[in-house]
Order: C-alpha cells, then sequence, then structure tokens
C-alpha cells in the first residue's frame, strides 16, 4: 500500500510464474500481500482458499487470497464468502465456477484501472465499464454447468459489488485522513 490507497496487483504480471513454478510459496504470498502467514492458514483451516499443494498456492488460491484481502477492508468476511459463492460456489469444487478466480481478479484489476480516478465514478458508468469489460465473457468457467446467461448477470453483478466495496473502502481512507487533516 502506498500513500494510504490500496494498490492492486497486477495479476497478469504473475501468470508466467505460475507456469514456470507450479506455484508460490507461503513467503511470497505474504511479501506480496503484507498478509500474515497466520492469517492465510486461518483462511485456509475455515474453508474459503483451497489448502497448498506441495506447500506450493497456485493462480487460484493466490487469486482468492488477494480479493478476500481487498474486500474485508469494508465487508466482513461472512458476506465477502457468500459473495464468493455466488461467484464460484464451493471452494473446493471447481465444476460450479462459472470464472476462475484469477480471471475475476483481472476483471476487477482492469476495471480498477477504468473508472479512475474515483472523483468521476458514477454508478452508470461502473455498469457501462462492467459491460464492457466482460463483452467477451460467455459463462465458460472452468467445468461451469450451468447455464450461460445466468453466468453472465451473475458475474456482472458480483463485480458490480466487488467494485463498490473497493470505491467505499477507498473513499473511506480519504474520509479519514481529512478527519485526521481537521
Amino acid at each position: 500500500m502506498k500513500h494510504g490507497k490500496q494498490e492492486l496487483i497486477d495479476f497478469e504480471s504473475l501468470r508466467p510464474a505460475f507456469a514456470v513454478t507450479g506455484g508460490l510459496m507461503l513467503s511470497q504470498v505474504v511479501e506480496m500481500t503484507g498478509l500474515g502467514g497466520s492469517t492465510i492458514q486461518n483462511w485456509i483451516k475455515r474453508g474459503w482458499i483451497m489448502s497448498p499443494v506441495d506447500k506450493k498456492y497456485s493462480e487460484r488460491q493466490v487469486a482468492r487470497i488477494l480479493i478476500i484481502d481487498m474486500l474485508r477492508r469494508s465487508m466482513q468476511l461472512e458476506n465477502i464468502l457468500k459473495l464468493m459463492e455466488c461467484v464460484n460456489g464451493d471452494v473446493e469444487d471447481q465444476s460450479d465456477d462459472i470464472i476462475k478466480d484469477g480471471d475475476l481478479y483481472i476483471y476487477i484489476y482492469n476495471i480498477v484501472k477504468r473508472i479512475e480516478p474515483l472523483e468521476q465514478f458514477t454508478i452508470n458508468r461502473l455498469d457501462s465499464v462492467i459491460d464492457e469489460e466482460i463483452k467477451d465473457y460467455h459463462g465458460t468457467g472452468e467445468g461451469y454447468t450451468g447455464h450461460v446467461s445466468d453466468a453472465a448477470k451473475r458475474l456482472h453483478d458480483a463485480l458490480r459489488v466487488i467494485l463498490l466495496t473497493y470505491i467505499s473502502s477507498e473513499l473511506r481512507k480519504r474520509a479519514e485522513a481529512e478527519l485526521a487533516r481537521m
């Protein structure tokens, strides 16, 4: 985090590392996110993230960690889990996923970059940017067996909630900074 603003990670730039190494070690995830190893391990114990394989965190696991971390600043963990279940159901079952967690995070990252600066934010603009970003999405998550039209709507709605939560977190930080200057 720099200057009090939550810095999102360019997940697309991490994909080659996953391909070469087969995953990241806990120490690398901790360094990248700033989270404590015990926090990540607690999330795994609670079933919010799949357990690492051979002590390596996959693209899917790291993306989910990043999403949960981003949302927890302004949303209760129970609601984050409910939201993630709307998108990808059971964390252990990929057949109910409408999108890979890594691809979901990339959508989030791209949309945040497009809606900044937040001073120009409107709900209509957010919806428009989400629609533009997901226009090529066809409801083809890993093993997804639901209806394609349902998947696209669920993805749009989930992205809207995720981004509204992100924006509220950023605005809250700005309000706290203003208060500190008083």
